[in-house]
């Protein structure tokens, strides 16, 4: 039996999310945002350590591509079943760095993707508007050709759909009028930096979650709000700090989160909890 914390309109489970996704109904789901382990990039058991105060500093974990690629592609083919037809699975992803090269994760990611059954439907940048690193400045100490490397300020949000019948290939053609008045996108500022397909969007600071790098509930925020209906069941299947469960109960969605470290679903839960708590304060003091 898997550990469930109930937050609000949803829950976190805490397990491994291959054998979760196994307990679910095929075709439930609407929308699923998630961002997944960036191959070696985070050794999570030992950072929970480290948040334990049983270690001072993670070490990364070495782990072959091959079954880097077979962790992902088992668990995205085991969503693809539990989504229903013309749904979405949004994965924000980045190139990491493996053996002293940049290997192209998200480019690899996207074949993977369609092998499976997967279709794809966008490539979106997220750019991280305050983040900076030093290797632009490589080519102040040698301003010549060949010694040009940005600095890395910007991941992938790429956006599958889940294959269905022609007609019925999206989430909006069963929706009545009423639900789509009810769930109409205010478009005030799409004219910017939201009709196009560069998102600028500040991460998260070291200080302001427990987790070593998650993405901005704003992020998750965009892609609920595009991607999902009010009451739509939303699913993060490494739910991590619980970003889109807070988004998505935010945005009155029904929400799923699978994480396998206790310690990030407690501190999810705590932080769900109490802006719950603080909305129902703000309400009776109205």
């Amino acid at each position: 039996m898997f550990r469930e914390f109930r937050i609000g309109n949803g829950k976190i489970i805490q397990g491994d999310c291959l054998e979760v996704l196994k307990t679910l109904s095929e075709n439930e789901i609407v929308l699923a945002f998630t961002s997944p382990p960036y191959l070696n990039a985070i050794n999570y058991e030992e950072h929970v350590e480290k948040i334990n105060g049983k270690k001072e500093r993670w070490e990364r974990k070495d782990i072959s591509y091959d079954e880097y690629k077979e962790f992902l592609v088992d668990r995205f083919r085991e969503l693809l079943r539990v989504v229903r037809p013309g749904g979405f699975n949004v994965v924000n992803i980045s190139p990491v760095l493996w053996n002293g090269e940049r290997t192209p994760l998200p480019f690899h990611f996207v074949s993977w993707m369609e092998e499976i059954g997967w279709k794809f439907k966008e490539d979106i940048i997220w750019e991280k508007t305050v983040a900076r690193d030093r290797r632009s400045g490589v080519l102040l100490q040698h301003p010549f050709p060949g010694y040009y490397y940005p600095s890395l300020v910007a991941e992938y949000v790429l956006v599958f759909q889940k294959p269905a019948e022609k007609n019925k290939d999206n989430i909006y053609w069963f929706r009545t009028s009423k639900e789509k008045e009810n769930n109409r996108i205010d478009l005030s500022d799409y004219q910017g930096e939201k009709s196009k397909n560069v998102w600028k969007i500040r991460p998260v600071a070291p200080q302001e979650n427990i987790h070593p790098c998650p993405f901005p509930v704003e992020l998750a925020d965009r892609v609920i709000q595009l991607y999902s209906y009010k009451n739509d069941i939303v699913i993060d299947i490494f739910a991590g700090s619980g970003q889109t469960n807070l988004a998505a109960e935010r945005a009155g969605r029904k929400h799923i989160g699978i994480e396998i470290q206790g310690e990030y679903i407690d501190y999810a839960v705590e932080r769900i909890n109490s802006e719950l708590a603080q909305q129902t304060l703000c309400q009776y003091a109205r």
